[in-house]
């Protein structure tokens, strides 16, 4: 069999292909949405083989082509790529090595889970589609400066199992799930849920749902799920 029908016309195999075209059709979309501005935030799909895709440094989301896309090691060294892979690598790299249940990530800079962030304020079970994120409470990771190893560790400890989305003090947005169409879909109800939170607190102190209320919540959602 020619090696193109098996790696496709690109030289690629076509799930690494088919990832590219995902990371570069979800920033699009996440940009459309205002959940992402600029060069802020960056997206990636794990690998077999211990590899990761990953969007590239400091370029704009509708300028990303499939081929700006960046492969990497698990560990951040560069496989292939033109471009430089985001800043933000360290902190994908110890996610996926600590979250195997985790197969693509969404971070952002979205405005009210921005805003939270800056306020080191988690966010509690105001409304039931926080179950999207496998939580009853959105926790705040410590502040690090960006792209430092530093980060990636505070990240890692305030995003366990089986959550799957956490702040980040001073910065953004952390989601990820078992594709980067939910993780996607988690970040857009966590900025949505930020959103209702932060207005909430201007009136006066929201009303929370009980663990009870939580519970029975989570079952309907694992059932969907699962349908």
């Amino acid at each position: 069999m020619p090696a193109e029908s098996i790696l496709g016309p690109n030289g690629a195999d076509p799930a690494e292909q088919e990832a590219r075209a995902q990371l570069v059709s979800a920033g699009r979309d996440l940009l459309a949405r205002g959940l992402l501005s600029q060069t802020s935030g960056n997206l990636s799909i794990a690998l077999p083989g211990d590899k990761i895709l990953i969007t590239p440094s400091s370029m704009e989301y509708d300028l990303i082509e499939p081929a700006d896309i960046v492969l990497i090691h698990r560990d951040g060294t560069v496989i292939s790529g033109r471009r430089a892979p985001s800043s933000e690598t360290p902190l994908h790299c110890l996610v996926y090595a600590e979250r195997p249940d985790i197969s693509a990530i969404v971070h952002t800079h979205s405005p009210y889970a921005t805003t939270l962030a800056v306020l080191g304020r988690p966010i509690p079970a105001v409304h039931y589609m926080i179950a999207l994120a496998r939580t009853t409470e959105i926790a705040v990771a410590s502040y690090a400066t960006y792209g430092t190893p530093e980060l990636a560790r505070n990240v890692r400890d305030a995003f366990a199992a089986p959550a799957r989305a956490a702040l980040i003090a001073n910065h953004g947005l952390v989601a990820g799930a078992g594709s980067l169409k939910e993780a996607s879909t988690v970040a857009e109800a966590v900025e949505t849920l930020a959103g209702l939170y932060y207005r909430a607190l201007a009136v006066g102190p929201p009303v929370v749902l009980s663990a009870s209320q939580m519970a029975e919540v989570m079952v309907k959602y694992q059932a969907k799920e699962r349908a």
